[in-house]
């Protein structure tokens, strides 16, 4: 079989490219900060359990995967049905302290959270909340914010 000139030089160079990228890629020049399948898909970084009545509160829940957390600054919580019906504030536990690069001095949660928000007694009870929630990866990723609306029971 003839070769092709120029075939055995491309193929001769391209063995030296593939020897050569593990050496570069241990010195961070052709490596990336961080590979998509290091990271979870969100609804399993951050599990939302949803919203449930309990006596004259109302809880959310979520379970945080380890490595991961969720900002207490950028949970909010508010009422999509009825329209016109207001919520207190969420009560929430003390966080971790953390320094963010981005947002400085922030509390995170890890694990789990809980948030619990009392209702005024006689008051309409919501049908639907609007959950809005961000977190990140300690790998230094974070998701961007994530909305869900949720029935009430």
């Amino acid at each position: 079989m003839a070769a092709i000139p120029g075939f055995r030089l491309s193929l001769a160079l391209s063995g030296v490219l593939l020897l050569s990228a593990p050496a570069l890629a241990a010195g961070g020049l052709l490596q990336p900060k961080v590979r998509p399948d290091a990271l979870l898909p969100v609804d399993q970084a951050f599990q939302f359990l949803g919203a449930r009545r309990d006596g004259g509160n109302l809880k959310l829940e979520w379970n945080v995967a380890p490595g991961y957390y969720l900002y207490r600054h950028m949970l909010k919580v508010s009422v999509d049905n009825p329209a016109k019906l207001s919520l207190a504030a969420a009560q929430l536990p003390k966080g971790e302290s953390k320094q963010d690069p981005e947002f400085g001095s922030v509390e995170i949660y890890r694990d789990q959270l809980q948030a619990s928000i009392p209702l005024a007694a006689g008051a309409p009870l919501p049908r639907t909340l609007r959950v809005r929630y961000q977190g990140c990866a300690d790998i230094g990723v974070c998701y961007p914010p994530q909305t869900k609306l949720v029935a009430v029971p």
